[in-house]
């Protein structure tokens, strides 16, 4: 047993030492994002890291606020994605204007029905949002990059956890995020087909 735990403290300081010295690398080519120190840089590996990120990507993809890693918003498909637990993705925007809504549809492996989530204009009116000139400028961005923030970790929390974006967590009072249990069978044997629809161009219904 105690061979055992010494392989595996080894293991973890070989893992420690490689982030390491990919950091001294990534920092060296000046890959580090204005105002990020080389301490933040290397929470941001190791987060990223738990996450089954890259280097560059959890640098580039992870901030720290008041001490917590948080994931940018299109940081999280990423995660998910690499998880392999996806089988099907579609969105779509409702309405115009004050009425504009974004759905976002995504399916787990082993898990028949797609999950969704909207995000409204009246969402984010009450979130306290629409001042903000990125939301102003792009509302249709931002509407979809939330409903596809929260659908996702409606449907993967043990992937997500309770990492949260940048966004969600500098507003001061966010509704508390309900996570609902997902069933999911033992078919991981089963053929399934990966359904998709084109990100380039967004669909909308009458």
């Amino acid at each position: 047993m105690a061979n055992e735990i010494q392989k595996v403290v080894e293991e973890q300081n070989d893992v420690i030492s490689l982030q390491k010295r990919q950091l001294d690398a990534l920092v060296g080519g000046g890959f580090l994002p204005k105002g990020c120190s080389k301490e933040e840089a290397f929470a941001r590996v190791v987060a990223g890291a738990s996450m089954g990120m890259k280097p560059i990507q959890s640098i580039n993809g992870i901030a720290m606020i008041n001490g917590h890693p948080t994931l940018h918003s299109d940081s999280i498909p990423c995660v998910v994605m690499a998880s392999g637990l996806v089988t099907g993705m579609k969105y779509e925007f409702k309405g115009e204007g004050d009425n504009l809504s974004c759905t976002f549809y995504i399916r787990r492996k082993g898990v028949e029905e797609y999950q969704e989530w909207t995000y409204s204009m009246e969402d984010a009116r009450k979130a306290g949002v629409l001042s903000n000139p990125v939301w102003k400028n792009h509302t249709r961005k931002m509407l979809f990059n939330r409903a596809r923030t929260w659908c996702m970790r409606n449907t993967f929390p043990d992937v997500i956890g309770n990492i949260y974006t940048p966004d969600e967590i500098e507003e001061a009072n966010f509704e508390e995020i309900k996570v609902e249990d997902v069933p999911v069978r033992d078919d991981s044997n089963a053929k399934e087909e990966y359904e998709t629809l084109p990100l380039e161009e967004p669909t909308t219904k009458e």
